[in-house]
């Protein structure tokens, strides 16, 4: 999986494994040749990916005039696959019953405040691309869960998902993609099918964080609070999905949009209104995230770049990093007295205006990226000399213990979350976060349980992750 970790272990991207160590199952250590292959005197050969299926929904436009811009790009092109190019017998409709019922009962990614299904149904009746995303995922997921059940489910899987590229295509071309509220999801969706056939880990980062990042980008942030029914498809779907650009902007220690002035406004002005009754303590989690990662890139900017500076002031720089580090820390402690406090009112008065169905299970993934943030925090100091060495300015490192017990709450809620059927996907960031600082064997077990029930449920691309893992405690050991 392509890596530019950051604050989670400091670590460079890795190379995939080679072909010879796919076919032998076995560990890749590296360089060309890889140890295996100078060994056994073979060629040593990075795996490419499928000439008969390779589209990309969304990456840059690598036009010199256009340099900065992401772009939607159904790359359909010359493809091997027919039913690509040409219309394809209709898939049984028992499909999107499916979807709704089964897939999403082990993938749950939406909540009882934010009426993803209802939007989903609505959009869908006029939508035939969202119709084929949906197929295209759906039986793909079934034929994940039941082979025997449906024979021609990979064939009608990638039939689904051809029409659904070439629907996109056609309204790229037609100019009317920005404007059509379905087109959001669809491409979301085509993402989610990209990371069911992918165990390497490409997609992950190229078609679908990226792809998210470019899709939310789209949506012009002034237009979230209104209440017209175009924007209103649109503010669900940026609730829905806006963690995901979060998540891979704090993985990858790279810059997220959402820190830009015009979107933290927006978000501000988000809860006035008629959106205040979508409010829910995480999203009030999810606005502050964006800071962490911002705080984090600068940073490691400084650590980098001592020599560039005369001693004391990359001192001074370097207190003043750590101060920006209390603060948030400060701000991430009255955010989770609040939320207790919210959680101890909804408990005390179901009956009242602010009362939620129990277990909350958004309160659960906004407590385990609490508890993430504070080790990724303090990663952003203690794996810099700057801040733990001789002399250095005080900064907001987390001991031992503390992160121990970050790490046992994080499994404690991403147990829980998957119990109650929610997504493995929204907990990569935080079972990554627990994963790069857990010491015990137990809890390492744990984390590659969690990973591999999410693999069972259909993402295969947790097995990256794992990998990755692995290779991480690897090099502790």
């Amino acid at each position: 999986m392509p890596s530019a970790i950051g604050p989670l272990d400091g670590r460079k991207a890795r190379r995939k494994r080679c072909n010879a160590c796919v076919r032998r199952k076995i560990k890749c250590h590296g360089g060309i040749p890889c140890d295996y292959c100078r060994r056994t005197k073979q060629a040593c050969e990075s795996p490419t990916k499928p000439s008969t299926f390779a589209p990309v929904f969304v990456g840059e436009n690598t036009d010199r005039e256009a340099k900065g811009k992401q772009i939607v790009e159904p790359a359909i092109g010359q493809s091997c696959f027919p039913f690509l190019r040409f219309p394809a017998p209709k898939i049984c409709d028992s499909s999107v019953p499916y979807f709704f019922m089964s897939f999403l009962a082990m993938n749950n990614l939406s909540n009882d405040r934010l009426p993803v299904v209802a939007d989903l149904l609505n959009l869908m009746a006029g939508a035939p691309a969202l119709r084929d995303a949906i197929s295209a995922v759906a039986v793909h997921h079934r034929k994940q869960q039941v082979p025997e059940a449906v024979p021609l489910g990979n064939y009608q899987a990638l039939q689904s998902y051809g029409r659904s590229v070439r629907h996109v295509q056609t309204l790229i071309t037609s100019e009317t993609f920005p404007h059509d509220p379905s087109a959001l999801w669809t491409t979301f969706l085509l993402g989610l099918f990209e990371l069911m056939r992918d165990s390497t880990g490409t997609t992950w980062l190229s078609h679908f964080l990226h792809g998210t990042c470019a899709m939310l980008k789209l949506l012009e942030p002034d237009t979230l609070s209104q209440a017209d029914p175009i924007n209103s498809h649109r503010r669900i779907f940026f609730l829905h999905t806006r963690i995901f650009e979060i998540s891979r902007s704090l993985i990858y220690s790279s810059p997220t949009f959402l820190w830009d002035a015009k979107w933290t406004a927006a978000t501000a002005n988000l809860w006035d209104g008629d959106s205040a009754a979508l409010w829910h303590p995480k999203e009030a989690l999810f606005d502050i995230l964006p800071g962490f990662s911002e705080l984090s890139i600068r940073a490691l900017r400084c650590a980098l770049d001592e020599a560039q500076f005369p001693p004391r002031v990359h001192h001074d720089l370097a207190e003043s990093l750590a101060d920006e580090g209390f603060a948030l820390q400060e701000k991430l402690q009255g955010w989770r007295k609040e939320s207790q406090f919210w959680e101890h009112m909804c408990k005390a008065d179901q009956a009242s205006s602010i009362s939620t169905s129990w277990p909350d299970t958004e309160l659960m993934v906004s407590y385990a990226y609490y508890h993430a943030i504070n080790i990724y925090l303090s990663g952003t100091y203690d794996y810099h000399k700057l801040w733990t060495g001789p002399d250095a300015p005080r900064a907001p490192i987390l001991p031992r213990d503390a992160i121990d017990l970050h790490v046992s709450r994080i499994l404690h809620y991403s147990r829980s979350l998957l119990a109650h059927g929610t997504s493995g996907i929204l907990l990569f960031f935080p079972l990554r976060v627990a994963g790069a600082r857990a010491i015990d064997s137990s809890s390492r077990q744990e984390i590659l349980s969690l990973f591999q029930i999410t693999s069972q449920r259909g993402f295969v691309v947790a097995e990256a992750l794992v990998d990755d893992l692995l290779e991480l405690w690897g090099s502790k050991s």
